[in-house]
């Protein structure tokens, strides 16, 4: 059996606007391919699939990052047949529009149908068309095939587009070509998806119809198929966001490497066996395998791939320039999300990606001046700081961007720190008042998340110049980076909000959320100093001190307060429902947090709360998450905890070492050399690490390096019950500035 085999995209997708299991789609892609497939079962819903709805509407070719986020350039796809009585109504009807919509719909039995990575398949039940589609990085094939009745003679093909842009028929029948360009936000609206469609017979334009999804205004064109005997219609498609012609070099340059259908499954199929073969893992329970491999399958969905090969050059379009621009260029990523746990991953199976990932960057910081935050497909602007540091300065410090590049990218850096922007989207937003005051005002929205993630970002900047010997520059953004200090109340143990006059906002409850903190309350927000627990520990009294509030902040009720939201959102719901105290592992701010007792000295505490997590808050199913999974990042975070590592600071060479719940887990990496993590055992009730080896020779250090994974290591561990009272020795905690100047 091949791995994908083992992967239902299913996962995670039993969501609702109130409460999220993943908040995903069940894509159907290459990895970080151009477009998503997906199933779709409603109409005007962000949510366009549920996996409760017994009835489907075709295929959608989506780039939706996010519900939240809505979705860009998508195209609506289906295949229907009329019977001769259906048609002949068709035909006399003076407004064939209704006609036409409702035949869309039919029904399919979910369990019949085949949702996989490498491949999409259904059943339409209402007249017996069984659709199948093979992606590829640019577009796909699909397959409609017969079950030949004698009632079912008129097939027809539609093709959903925003009404502003076009479609176009070929004189022969066999190709269409056009463009669509709806947007759900943007910063300079010019983007959209170029298309060719080739069809294996003929196709006339029989009606279009205009309709809405998701408040785009959307015309749907009905293909009629002329060939009424053939029993299997084969449709080869390649998107572009230059031009038409580089849509149908998309394709072409694809059909002749892969001609034929068992090719490009093959093809397909062995680019995700590459991917999710990088790491192989063994257990009792093969259930914790398969939730193991359908994560590390949403791993290989974000970014999305937005450049192309022109006259044997990777170049893009530019939604920045408007212009077909020279380089690398991925979208659909909000940094803010993929910093903590994606690029560390990545770096790890897939480093010979990270220059292209970073090339990307320059490409955006080249085109607008400043640096992405949330990409879809351009500029966002969505959530506080400008995180997308965390990934060039893990990418710098590991050695896996050239020394140019890194130059050119602390410049950006700088640039976008300190040079604010005339829009509100773009760069730190009060730059001038956090240089100023050393933190962010308490009258800008977020104002103590925003500190918190400048501060990290400012580390970020000193990181990358000290790697390029830039000694005076280092020392400045690392003096920047404690900017954390200023906003710590010792008597709340909390971070807190400050006016322009340096006085603390009033805060009456920790478990008030929003208004000065991002998507959670003092609770999850105040621990965000990524770079520099041991001084945070310091602020919060000591060892002692800082392990008795994480205790706290773990056996508390999880109380909440709508407070600046007004409202009850999703993560607050999520958060109360998992009974991890105030640990909102459901949502980033919190990823870093059941880590944080290593740093204190109390490793097994941290072992036993990743290990409930991962047990029990995580599964292969459609409620396979505690939250949205966004772009990767918690299927990341539950990949990278599973086998036992963590980066709680990017920029740094350093993985937290945590519990690996496996009994065998083996890294391949791409320089042949291989990681192996060894368990004595794998019962759920062995939920702490009394002692580890690496290469045979004890292990007392609470971290590896990179270049110690890369250089190939046999880890084991030996598993206990009963966590050791004593604290570990300072000088095998994890990385601190503090303790690394």
């Amino acid at each position: 059996m091949k791995i994908v085999d083992l992967i239902d995209t299913r996962l995670g997708t039993n969501n609702q606007y109130s409460i999220g299991k993943g908040n995903v789609l069940p894509i159907t892609s290459a990895p970080f391919g151009m477009n998503h497939f997906v199933m779709q079962t409603r109409q005007n819903d962000v949510r366009f699939y549920h996996p409760n709805d017994a009835s489907n509407m075709g295929i959608r070719i989506t780039h939706q990052p996010s519900p939240w986020m809505g979705d860009f350039g998508f195209i609506n796809l289906n295949a229907f047949s009329l019977t001769d009585e259906v048609y002949q109504q068709v035909e006399a009807a003076s407004s064939k529009d209704s006609l036409f919509m409702a035949h869309q719909f039919s029904g399919y039995r979910a369990s019949d149908a085949t949702f996989q990575p490498n491949r999409l398949t259904f059943e339409r039940l209402r007249d017996k068309l069984y659709i199948d589609l093979i992606p590829n990085v640019y577009g796909a094939q699909l397959s409609i095939r017969r079950h030949f009745q004698e009632r079912l003679k008129h097939p027809f093909f539609s093709i959903g587009i925003a009404q502003t842009g076009f479609l176009r028929v070929s004189e022969d029948g066999l190709t269409v070509t056009g463009y669509t360009n709806q947007l759900s936000g943007s910063k300079y609206k010019a983007f959209g998806t170029y298309f060719n469609f080739h069809f294996s017979q003929s196709v006339t334009l029989y009606h279009q119809t205009d309709y809405s999804e998701e408040d785009h205004p959307m015309t749907a064109y009905y293909l009629e198929l002329q060939d009424r005997a053939t029993s299997e219609i084969t449709i080869n498609f390649a998107a572009s966001y230059i031009s038409v012609e580089q849509a149908a070099k998309n394709l072409d340059t694809y059909l002749t490497a892969y001609p034929t259908k068992a090719a490009q499954l093959a093809q397909i199929t062995d680019e995700w066996e590459a991917y999710l073969g990088k790491i192989e893992v063994t257990h009792t329970d093969h259930e914790r395998v398969k939730t193991f491999y359908a994560n590390l399958y949403r791993t290989a969905l974000f970014p999305q791939t937005a450049h192309e090969i022109v006259d044997g050059q990777v170049k893009h379009f530019s939604p920045y320039s408007q212009e077909v621009e020279p380089g690398y260029f991925y979208t659909s990523s909000g940094y803010w999300d993929t910093f903590r746990s994606n690029y560390p991953l990545y770096a790890l199976l897939i480093p010979e990606r990270i220059p292209e990932f970073i090339n990307s960057i320059l490409s955006i910081a080249r085109e607008d001046r400043y640096l992405p935050k949330w990409l879809s497909p351009d500029e966002r602007g969505l959530m506080p700081g400008t995180l997308v540091d965390g990934v060039i300065a893990d990418a710098v410090v590991k050695g896996l961007v050239d020394t140019n590049d890194a130059q050119e990218l602390l410049e950006a850096m700088i640039f976008n720190a300190d040079i604010p922007s005339d829009h509100e989207l773009e760069g730190r937003e009060g730059g001038h008042d956090y240089a100023e005051y050393g933190y962010l005002p308490a009258d800008y929205h977020e104002s103590v998340n925003k500190t918190l993630d400048y501060a990290y970002s400012d580390f970020c900047i000193a990181q990358v110049a000290n790697y390029l010997d830039q000694t005076e520059i280092a020392e400045r953004y690392y003096a920047r980076s404690l900017s954390y200090r200023h906003l710590y109340q010792d008597d709340l143990k909390q971070m807190v909000a400050k006016d322009r006059e340096g006085t603390f906002v009033k805060q009456e409850v920790a478990h008030r959320w929003g208004q000065h903190y991002t998507e959670g309350s003092a609770w999850q927000n105040s621990l965000s100093v990524f770079h520099n627990v041991a001084d945070l520990i310091d602020l919060y009294g000591g060892d002692q001190a800082f392990y008795e509030h994480l205790e706290k902040l773990v056996n508390s009720e999880p109380l909440y307060e709508t407070g600046g939201y007004g409202i009850e959102i999703h993560e607050m719901i999520e958060l109360a429902i998992q009974k991890f105290g105030q640990l909102a592992i459901s949502n980033q701010p919190s990823f870093h947090i059941p880590h944080l007792f290593i740093y204190a000295g109390y490793p097994h505490m941290s072992h036993i709360v990743l290990k409930d997590l991962m047990l029990n808050v995580f599964g292969p199913d459609i409620n396979g998450y505690p939250g949205d999974e966004d772009n990767g990042s918690l299927a990341s975070w539950f990949v990278l905890n599973s086998l036992g590592l963590y980066s709680v600071t990017p920029g740094t060479e350093q993985y937290v070492l945590g519990i690996s719940i496996w009994k065998e887990a083996t890294i391949h990496l791409d320089n042949g050399n291989k990681v192996e993590l060894i368990s004595s055992d794998v019962e759920p009730y062995l939920n702490i690490v009394q002692s580890r080896t690496v290469n045979g020779e004890v292990y007392t250090k609470q971290y590896v390096t990179y270049q110690q994974l890369m250089d190939g290591l046999k880890l084991e561990q030996r598993l206990g019950m009963i966590p050791a009272i004593q604290a570990i020795a300072e000088s095998d905690r994890p990385y601190s500035l503090k303790n690394n100047n």
